[in-house]
């Protein structure tokens, strides 16, 4: 399933390919073929208004194996691939990444399916694209570019939803692009979501949402 067509508008720019590529962004890979495009992102299948929740992560790791994003080759095509890819590898738990977003969506909406809950949710990366090594850092430079063109673009979209930063990496980079009000709690991917105060944050944070909007 895809995002709503305005939050569609938002990253369609990234598949003509994204204009970061040939100057900040020039440590990030453009290799549709291998499954290197910006990619991360989920949910919102509804309108805006209805998002509660908006989940952002470091960035994503290397493409696994399979993946690639040809489509059509059309920067539309490109997207649909992209947003096909993840929700399956959301709906199924291709990893413990991906399973682990599943944990904490049921403590949000223990009695809503996936799709109830991807409807009230938006999840991303504060960088869309893969660092050049897996888990590495990304240069200030992308890092801005990024949030610039994209981040804070998608954050404004689903105003009044709890904005969640999931580890350290995502936090500092909202905070450095100047997003205010957001709540930490710890990274749903290895290593940090294997520390022991990990599941205890994202009950935190299932609270949170519970409490804002206790009324619906």
């Amino acid at each position: 399933m895809h995002p709503a067509p305005t939050v569609q508008a938002l990253l369609r720019s990234a598949y003509e390919p994204c204009v970061g590529f040939a100057d900040a962004c020039r440590s990030a890979k453009w290799n549709p073929a291998e499954g290197h495009v910006p990619r991360g992102f989920c949910g919102a299948i509804g309108e805006p208004e209805e998002v509660r929740l908006v989940l952002v992560c470091a960035e994503p790791g290397d493409p696994h194996a399979s993946e690639s994003h040809v489509g059509d080759g059309s920067p539309a095509g490109r997207l649909s691939s992209v947003s096909s890819y993840t929700w399956a590898c959301f709906a199924h738990g291709k990893d413990q990444f991906h399973r682990n977003i599943r944990e904490l969506l049921n403590l949000c909406w223990p009695r809503l399916m996936f799709e109830q809950q991807m409807r009230k949710t938006w999840i991303t990366d504060s960088v869309l694209c893969s660092a050049s090594r897996e888990c590495g850092p990304v240069g200030r430079r992308m890092e801005q570019e990024c949030a610039k063109r994209y981040l804070a673009p998608q954050v404004r979209k689903f105003q009044g939803a709890l904005v969640v930063a999931l580890g350290r990496k995502a936090d500092e980079r909202l905070r450095r692009a100047g997003i205010t009000g957001v709540e930490y709690a710890y990274s749903v991917a290895p290593p940090g979501c294997n520390l022991r105060p990990a599941r205890d944050s994202w009950a935190r944070i299932a609270g949170l949402v519970r409490d804002r909007f206790s009324d619906e």
